[in-house]
């Protein structure tokens, strides 16, 4: 694709995941929220993870902030993330680890998973390396994924409570407006972008969309290191 032939930019990114959505939508993980079928062992260890995920992933927010060409877009890109990040710590994480017994402490002492380091790292990178524009398109899925995810799974419903709260939380209005928000500010930045500006921004928006669907794929599996990450001496 050379350029956005007609449409808002914000509908070109979303065709470029199409077949990324549908198999987010088809995977276990995702069905087991609405059906009951998730191990809710499982579900724990993701919600583990995801807390993680949102420390560096903050970070990442933080450095595309500081890219913007305005400060409006600064200010409404940073605004709308932490106002999407309090929604899904105060309603979610804080409130399950507080019925699971999971004690800040304890959190700080779990290692990220493979797909959540590798996930967080290549964010990182992208908003560090790259433009505006192309920081903007590898953080957005992370919102904006997850609040269609919400969307479509409050049709289903849910009779489990836990996970029902999940679905309440990302299909919640004051989720979708930060979400929206920030979905606007593609609309305004990446709009007649062509050529390899525009391919680097799908690229990485199509990229972020796989980490996501990884990340559920990974939690349901159980995957973790073969190895233990950290070192069992200190020679130095």
């Amino acid at each position: 694709m050379a350029e956005v032939r007609s449409g808002r930019p914000r509908e070109a990114l979303w065709r470029s995941i199409d077949d990324v959505y549908r198999a987010i939508l088809a995977h276990p993980f995702v069905r087991g929220l609405s059906d009951g079928s998730l191990p809710e062992n499982r579900f724990r260890e993701y919600i583990v993870q995801d807390a993680l995920y949102l420390s560096s992933f903050s970070r990442a927010v933080a450095i595309v902030g500081t890219k913007a060409p305005n400060d409006d877009s600064s200010l409404t890109l940073l605004e709308n993330a932490v106002g999407a990040l309090r929604v899904e710590r105060a309603s979610l994480h804080e409130f399950l680890m507080r019925e699971w017994g999971v004690k800040p402490e304890e959190l700080r002492s779990r290692v990220m998973s493979p797909v959540n380091l590798a996930y967080t790292s290549y964010l990182i990178a992208a908003a560090s390396s790259g433009s505006f524009e192309e920081g903007l398109a590898a953080i957005l899925p992370c919102f904006w994924v997850y609040y269609e995810v919400g969307k479509e799974l409050v049709r289903r419903g849910s009779e489990v409570p836990v996970y029902r709260r999940w679905i309440e939380t990302y299909s919640s209005p004051e989720y979708e407006r930060a979400v929206m928000a920030v979905v606007g500010l593609a609309d305004e930045h990446l709009a007649g972008l062509t050529g390899n500006r525009l391919r680097a921004v799908l690229g990485h928006f199509r990229t972020s969309s796989i980490y996501e669907y990884l990340f559920f794929d990974e939690a349901y599996r159980g995957w973790s290191w073969p190895f233990s990450p950290q070192p069992s001496e200190y020679p130095l």
